[in-house]
């Protein structure tokens, strides 16, 4: 299916003529989930190349490659067939690396895909399907967590560069699944934010004072080496082969020893920052794109937990005190009417606020969530400005609950 650009509702600029190079066109943070969701529901095929802007004047490249609306690989720069290749070998069968060179620049020379080069490899026993997606997963989680916050520019040709479909049947990554993770680990990134304010932060060049503090040889070098003021905490992971929040908990806790001290990502550093302790929202949907919304709309107001379902909602709920709660009406299992239900004839949560949001927008509905308990009602696709308001109607004045 071809890419229609008006569905998205950002500009694709002047059309170029084939052969061309693409211009590079600007988007605000709050566009690219909906040219992302454009991108999924027309089915689209071809690659997004992206340059991020996480500070003034710095950017990060990026890119995702899609395949009938699903992505299939996304990473920090374009990878050709060869490369991937090596890189999938090098990670699951080391021992084969050598072997397998001569043969794959004798293949190389040919027009082979890179799909016919992976399923001879998986055909021969040397990677699994299952090898390669989990590969896949890992690498676009990260690409996403990078992306979704910040602006830039992006540019989208409709061809893919790499034919790198996973499985048997020749797909993409499931999309709820990449979401949810990235959801689950942006509330890992939450809770070290008073240490390492995100995945932008700089590493500040260690002090004489810091450096007598630390007893551990390899933590002096390592510090040494890497927190020069300039390398954010993905630039470091990505030159040591790390995930990034795995880099950034271990930093967490260096902080915490007065080991080291990042800078703030932000425009102006010469105004601080007051410690405020915000009030805490918990939202439950079952919808990631949804998710990513509210917590985008609301993260400067409170910090936000994420469920997907009742069940986890109510885990939640009975080790963290919370003061608002965000509840979509429809799910799976058991439902918002439900839950709200179940909510209020606890003597815990009988003052909890509580509101739902849903698409059904009919008086029957309305009087049905006011009969269960909850305080206000919102209709989606969401207003910002309203949801805004209402948070602040409920939560102003920090903690309640």
């Amino acid at each position: 299916m071809q890419w229609n650009p008006q569905m998205s509702g950002i500009s694709m600029g002047d059309v170029t003529i084939p052969g061309e190079t693409l211009p590079l066109i600007p988007y605000q943070s709050q566009d690219l989930m909906r040219l992302i969701e454009s991108f999924r529901q027309q089915q689209v095929s071809g690659t997004l190349q992206l340059e991020v802007e996480i500070q003034p004047g710095k950017c990060w490249p990026r890119v995702l490659i899609w395949y009938k609306g699903e992505i299939t690989y996304g990473g920090n720069k374009l990878i050709d067939r060869g490369e991937l290749i090596r890189t999938l070998v090098q990670k699951f069968k080391p021992e084969y690396t050598q072997s397998i060179e001569g043969w794959l620049i004798q293949q190389l020379v040919y027009p082979h895909s890179t799909r016919e080069l992976l399923t001879f490899l998986v055909q021969r026993q040397v990677l699994t399907w299952e090898q390669v997606e989990t590969w896949a997963q890992g690498f676009a989680v990260f690409t996403l967590e990078q992306i979704i916050t910040f602006a830039g520019k992006y540019r989208f040709t409709p061809q893919p560069e790499v034919d790198f479909y996973h499985g048997l049947e020749g797909r993409g990554l499931d999309w709820n699944q990449l979401m949810m993770t990235v959801n689950t680990r942006q509330q890992y990134w939450s809770k070290i934010n008073n240490l390492i304010p995100g995945i932008a932060a700089v590493p500040m060049a260690p002090t004489p004072a810091m450096l007598s503090k630390i007893s551990e040889t390899a933590i002096v070098q390592h510090s040494k080496k890497w927190f020069d003021g300039q390398r954010t905490i993905v630039e470091i992971a990505t030159a040591l082969d790390r995930d990034p929040l795995q880099v950034g908990r271990s930093y967490a806790q260096w902080a915490q020893m007065g080991w080291m001290q990042c800078q703030r990502p932000i425009d102006k550093p010469e105004e601080p920052l007051a410690p405020v302790e915000l009030p805490i929202v918990l939202s439950v949907d079952d919808s990631p794109i949804v998710q990513t919304r509210i917590k985008r709309a609301l993260s400067e107001h409170c910090e936000i937990l994420l469920a997907n379902d009742a069940m986890s909602a109510l885990h939640l709920l009975a080790r963290q005190p919370v003061d608002l709660l965000l509840l979509d009406v429809t799910m799976p299992g058991i439902d918002g009417i439900e839950l709200c239900q179940t909510l209020r004839r606890m003597s815990k949560f009988a003052q909890l606020p509580i509101v739902m949001l849903t698409a059904k927008d009919k008086s029957y509905d309305r009087a049905l969530a006011e009969m269960v308990g909850a305080n206000e009602y919102l209709t989606k696709p969401l207003d910002d400005a309203k949801l805004i308001a209402v948070v602040d109607k409920y939560t102003k004045g920090g903690h309640i609950q």
